[in-house]
């Protein structure tokens, strides 16, 4: 019996975008090789993490809170939250786990008297002074081959993505999409409901 030729699915029906900026002679391929790049340095860099967090005998997570910490001096929950784009809920369960590490302390908040500011303690500096010289050289091999020129125009690329980012979760995340699913599942007998998408864990370079 003859094989059946497969179907080949019709690019412009399963097409991700409509902007004209990101296709090219009708093809969103450039996008998409785009997207994929994004996903492959988000992986490299979250790799970079787990080793430097084993470096000082902390998790991935953990280590960027004390990152946060460490640039930043003092932090409440809510700013690290926000720094990283977790929830509150999962910075004051990490968080824990480093106070109990003895490893971050917490200080009264004099403008704030409902909510606490967190610091690293002598034991967390010491930490992340050891771990710099693997980190810089890591950093150093990473984004070597950028002038000074490039980083600004990607800092300010990625901050326009990161706004743009949080508007597009923003209608996801909206009432009415949460229930919607797509229509084949209804003829699959899949079940209707979606699990919440997990919060992503943030990086610290």
């Amino acid at each position: 019996m003859a094989q059946r030729a497969p179907t080949l699915p019709d690019p412009a029906a399963t097409r991700s975008t409509s902007l004209d900026a990101l296709m090219e002679k009708g093809s969103e391929r450039p996008f998409r090789e785009l997207i994929y790049s994004l996903m492959s340095l988000s992986n490299l860099m979250r790799s970079n993490q787990e080793h430097f967090a084993a470096y000082i005998g902390v998790t991935a997570p953990q280590f960027t809170m004390m990152a946060v910490l460490n640039d930043t001096d003092r932090a409440s929950v809510g700013e690290i939250a926000a720094r990283l784009e977790v929830s509150s809920q999962f910075v004051t369960l990490e968080v824990r786990k480093l106070l109990e590490k003895g490893l971050v302390e917490k200080q009264p908040n004099q403008a704030d008297r409902r909510s606490v500011l967190l610091e690293l303690t002598p034991t967390g500096q010491a930490l992340m002074r050891e771990l710099a010289p693997l980190r810089r050289e890591t950093n150093d091999l990473m984004f070597r081959s950028l002038s000074a020129e490039q980083i600004a125009q990607l800092r300010a690329i990625f901050g326009t993505l990161l706004r743009d980012g949080r508007n597009a979760l923003h209608q996801l995340e909206a009432p009415h999409r949460r229930e919607q699913r797509a229509p084949t599942l209804e003829t699959l007998g899949k079940p209707a409901k979606r699990k919440a998408a997990a919060k992503p864990r943030g990086s610290a370079r």
